[in-house]
This record gives C-alpha cells, sequence and structure tokens, in this order.
C-alpha cells in the first residue's frame, strides 16, 4: 500500500514554530462547476495539489490548498471518470498534505488548522471533520495517511520536537507512542502499510528518520544515508519498500530488502532537485514524482513550511519555478521519462492503481506562488497526458 501525504504546509521558524493555516468544520457541500484540463494536465483555477488516491478508472480524489501561504484555503478536487470538480469546503481555510481510501465510501485526508492536526472523512455523501487527538503545547500537523482497511488507518506528522501518530480503529483517532530522536523539526512526511503489522513512516530534516511498526510498536530503523530530507514511502511486501526524498546530491532513493534499507541509483539530476511522492504496484513497475530544481527542501512543501535555519533559506513565493520530474523503476533501473507539464512546476505527489492507471499531481510555477495552477497528469499505460 501507498503511502499518501505531500508539498504540505507554511511555518515560518524565527525561534518558535508559526502554521499560517486554517481549516475548521469541513462538512462539506456540492462540486463546484466542472474543471477542464488542458492537454498538459492543467486544471481550471489556482492552487496546488498535495497528493492524490484511486479508487477506480472513475473515481479519484486529490486534495491540496490555494490561495497565499499565510492564508491558505483547503482544496479538493474529484475526478468521475471524465473531468476533474472543484469541491466547495465551507469553511474553506486550510491546508490538506495527505489523501488515502479502501473504498468509494471510505476516503480519509489530512492536514492542519490553526496550529492543529485536521482529519477529514467522506463516507460517500459529504466530507466531515473527524476529531484528531490534541497534540499539547506545540503547533502540530498531519503529512501523510495510509488507510489498510475501515477499521485500520495510519496518520503521520510532527511538531517542532516530536513525531506524531495516530491510528483509527474503526471508532476513533489515537495518538500512539513513537520515536521523537533529537532531530531540528523531526517530522514524519509519509506513511505506507505492506499489512497491518507491516508499516512503514518515514522523514526528517536534513536528516534521514526511518520508522517501523511490526504490529506492537514503532521503532527508528536505520537509514543508509543521514544528510538527507525523505518525503515519502511506499510498501509493496514486506522485502520490498522504497522511499524517495532529497540530499547533498539531488534526488534520493531508498529501498527495503526485508532485512536493510540500501541507497539505490538513480538518474543524476542536479543539487537543489528531489523527488516528493512515490507508488508501486509490483516489484518491477513504480513510479517517482519531484521537481528537477527549484526545490530547497520537500519536507518543507510537504509541511507548507517556511523555514528560517542555519544553511537554509525561507521558501516565499517570490522564489523562481521549478521543473518537474518523473522516474520509472522496471525492475532493473530507474529511468528518466519526459512529462507533458509545462516546463515549470513541480509534481508532488503519484498514486499508481495499475500498470494503465496511474495519477501524478502537483502544480505550475512552484506550491507557494498565490498563482500556481493544480496539476493533474493521468498514465494510461503507454503515455502521461
Amino acid at each position: 500500500m501507498r503511502a499518501h501525504g505531500l508539498i504540505r504546509r507554511t511555518f515560518s521558524l524565527t525561534g518558535t514554530l508559526l502554521i499560517a493555516a486554517g481549516v475548521a468544520a469541513v462538512p462539506v457541500a456540492s462540486a463546484q462547476a466542472t474543471v477542464r484540463a488542458t492537454p498538459a494536465g492543467v486544471l481550471h483555477g489556482t492552487g496546488v495539489l498535495n497528493d492524490v488516491v484511486t479508487i477506480s478508472p472513475s473515481n479519484a480524489w486529490a486534495v491540496g490548498h490555494s490561495g497565499m501561504l499565510n492564508h491558505p484555503k483547503t482544496l479538493i478536487e474529484h475526478w468521475n471518470g471524465t473531468t476533474w470538480h472543484r469541491i466547495s469546503v465551507t469553511p474553506e481555510g486550510g491546508w490538506l498534505n495527505g489523501v488515502a481510501a479502501t473504498s468509494a465510501h471510505d476516503v480519509w485526508a489530512v492536514g492542519f488548522s490553526h496550529a492543529k492536526p485536521v482529519i477529514l472523512h467522506f463516507g460517500g455523501t459529504r466530507w466531515r471533520r473527524v476529531a484528531s487527538p490534541a497534540v499539547r503545547g506545540s503547533s502540530a500537523f498531519l503529512g501523510s495517511v495510509t488507510a489498510i482497511s475501515p477499521q485500520n488507518a495510519w496518520a503521520v506528522g510532527g511538531t517542532i520536537s516530536k513525531t506524531v501518530i495516530e491510528h483509527w480503529n474503526g471508532k476513533t483517532w489515537r495518538r500512539v507512542p513513537s520515536p521523537s530522536p533529537q532531530l531540528v523539526l523531526p517530522f514524519l512526511n509519509g506513511v505506507a502499510a505492506a499489512s497491518a503489522n507491516d508499516v512503514w513512516a518515514v522523514g526528517g530534516f536534513n536528516k534521514a528518520l526511518i520508522l517501523h511498526w511490526n504490529g506492537t510498536r514503532w521503532r527508528r530503523v536505520p537509514s543508509p544515508v543521514t544528510k538527507a530530507t525523505l518525503n515519502d514511502v511506499t510498501a509493496i511486501s514486506a522485502k520490498d519498500a522504497w522511499a524517495v526524498g532529497s540530499g547533498t546530491r539531488g534526488t534520493l532513493v531508498l529501498h527495503w530488502n526485508g532485512v536493510a534499507w540500501h541507497r539505490a541509483r538513480s538518474p543524476a539530476v542536479r543539487s537543489g532537485a528531489g523527488l516528493i511522492g512515490i507508488s508501486g504496484t509490483s516489484a518491477r513497475d513504480l513510479w517517482a514524482v519531484g521537481a528537477s530544481s527549484g526545490l530547497v527542501v520537500s519536507s518543507s512543501q510537504r509541511a507548507g513550511l517556511s523555514v528560517r535555519t542555519a544553511g537554509t533559506r525561507p521558501i516565499s513565493s517570490s522564489r523562481s519555478a521549478s521543473r518537474p520530474l518523473i522516474l520509472h523503476w522496471n525492475g532493473t533501473a530507474w529511468r528518466r521519462i519526459s512529462t507533458p507539464v509545462p516546463a515549470n512546476g513541480q509534481l508532488i505527489a503519484v498514486y499508481m492503481a495499475s500498470g494503465r492507471n496511474a495519477w501524478a499531481v502537483g502544480c505550475t510555477k512552484n506550491f507557494g506562488s498565490p498563482k500556481a495552477k493544480p496539476v493533474a497528469l493521468h498514465w494510461n499505460g503507454a503515455r502521461w497526458k
């Protein structure tokens, strides 16, 4: 199962972590006017899509944000098999990072609202807000969600000093103890499950963080690369999992072989590049997406963060546009694939339902620009369009 959650938030660190957001109650209403994509996959209106999940060829959901980073608005789009529809949300303020589903009547979306985690659920008719466990004393967010069954789902995120992991048992969300190493911003950006007793979570801020759930507890697992940020993870089986992110040399791909994580060779992309999303259906068929330039720290994008710490520049809406990146794994090697997205833009998440049905989402320009437009590309087994 694939993790769901991405660019995903906006904070400012000047001694303390400030979250600029706001999603209140979210009983969702009707869809607005149909939005039609251009041949390049650019949707109507402005905004950024941070994650996507496919339920069937005629049913997919994408979530994200729109507007200024200090006053973002929740963005939810639905695919009906022909067109993407933008869904009206009342109230509309907030930022969504991840989406996951077990069926058309069981869809989860996570993010943050007013410096607190926010969890939304779609039961087949409308979106509604579901209570999230309180995280005391700190601003907090949720960055990703994965759903194993209607009675079993995980959401991950963090605060300025601690990891945050929450579990759905079919009735309520409860916070689960998780390792919180002494790292600068120990955020968890991605989560994925191979089974109920085999769940991975990844993150870190310039220092890779990998956690594993064995059915009883979460524990930290060594990473082959330390100075790096991990943004997403996908689990094919107990002996086959992948994580992506960015390091000192640009794009980063890690592979789990059932015993240990190892760095995998990926196409050379210059420093400043990063992979933000990954998804696969088999050991021989995976997709990874991101940007080949214009990224400062991918995890800060997934969180909607503007970070001012040593060695990093704050992300702002005036930052130059980045260039989208798509990689494919064929069982032997990762190869770069051409993309129809406009020259400037970012791909933030990918969901692979089958070898002939995958969606990649993101935006034009960069996630910090209020003029960015949402992008949704579809893989039909032969090409992205």
